[in-house]
């Protein structure tokens, strides 16, 4: 465990240099989702009371950037379209409850060019093992509403996206690291996609490598690392993660024991935010993992990815309290 150390200075090319407190550029998806708690998903064709309902702000890019800005992070947000219409009133409405202030129209667009035709909403079912089950409307014609080009790209900072708006996201990553940002890409699984060297990469098995088999998964992460030369991390779930890099060996890593888990929604998005924060005050990579574990798992207490990101100081004393599983990722 180290002291965290002084920010970074990131410099634009052609300006002075400016003193950014953690500026994390955060690009992906923002929607609404509609979460509904249920005792039971229902056969085929049967019949399933819906106990409540919550209308939460949602989307990868939204649920990281919120836990972010909690922890204390300057946050750049941007992504795709909101839509017009009760929908996206109320996510805007939501957004700015967060103090969330996304880069979203830029001055030659106006009305529903602006903000796209349907808002995205995610509805989710959530059942009483914390587990979810998604339903999506609007994804699919998910675009951005700027020019990539107006985007502010800043040398030395961190990036992230993750690939829902499939070649616009590319795009954007591309161009992320060409202007020298330190890259965090999420689920981009493409044989092209620009995953550079010296870059960090997170996905999941529900979309790569093999759920509930570590040891393949040790394996998965080697060959990923060998291929594309990236700080490779593979969750699992409740049995943990495996990480890796051109330095580091792959290993499993296991989960700290969730408190109560009463859903799982955003818990990736969390532990994304906590690798970025730890990132960027320059702790060790074992410090980082750590914080990120044990804040995906703190998620996991409480309905919907946005409703309570735990303290910086409740992160760190989580770890500091789970000794016997945080010596393991040193």
């Amino acid at each position: 465990m180290i002291s965290p150390e002084p920010n970074s200075v990131c410099q634009v090319p052609g300006s002075r240099p400016v003193c950014y407190v953690a500026l994390v550029f955060v690009f992906g998806t923002i929607c609404l989702d509609r979460l509904r708690r249920v005792p039971r998903l229902p056969p085929l064709g049967g019949y399933t009371e819906v106990q409540d309902e919550s209308l939460l702000l949602g989307g990868e890019a939204a649920n990281t950037a919120n836990a972010l800005r909690k922890w204390g992070a300057e946050v750049l947000l941007a992504g795709n379209g909101l839509g017009a219409g009760p929908d996206a009133d109320l996510l805007r409405e939501l957004i700015s409850d967060k103090g969330l202030k996304p880069f979203l129209v830029s001055d030659n667009l106006d009305g529903d060019e602006v903000f796209g035709s349907t808002t995205p909403v995610c509805d989710i079912y959530v059942t009483p093992d914390g587990e979810r089950t998604m339903f999506g409307r609007g994804f699919s014609t998910m675009g951005l509403t700027i020019d990539i080009a107006a985007l502010p790209f800043q040398a030395g900072a961190w990036f992230t996206a993750e690939p829902n708006m499939e070649e616009e996201s590319r795009q954007v990553a591309k161009k992320a690291a060409e202007a020298g940002m330190n890259c965090y890409l999420m689920d981009f699984l493409r044989d092209d996609d620009p995953i550079a060297p010296g870059s960090y990469w997170q996905s999941s098995t529900d979309w790569a490598g093999h759920r509930n088999n570590m040891q393949k998964n040790v394996q998965w992460v080697k060959d990923w690392v060998a291929r594309h030369g990236c700080f490779t991390i593979l969750s699992d779930g409740p049995n943990g993660f495996v990480a890796g890099s051109p330095d580091i060996a792959a290993r499993a890593y296991p989960p700290y024991p969730a408190p109560s888990v009463v859903d799982t929604t955003g818990a990736g998005d969390m532990f994304r935010a906590g690798m970025l924060y730890g990132l960027q005050q320059g702790w060790a990579q074992a410090k980082c993992l750590q914080f990120a574990a044990a804040a995906g798992c703190l998620k996991c207490a409480a309905l919907g990815a946005t409703t309570i990101v735990p303290t910086v100081e409740k992160v760190l004393g989580y770890v500091e309290e789970h000794a016997q599983v945080s010596r393991q990722y040193c």
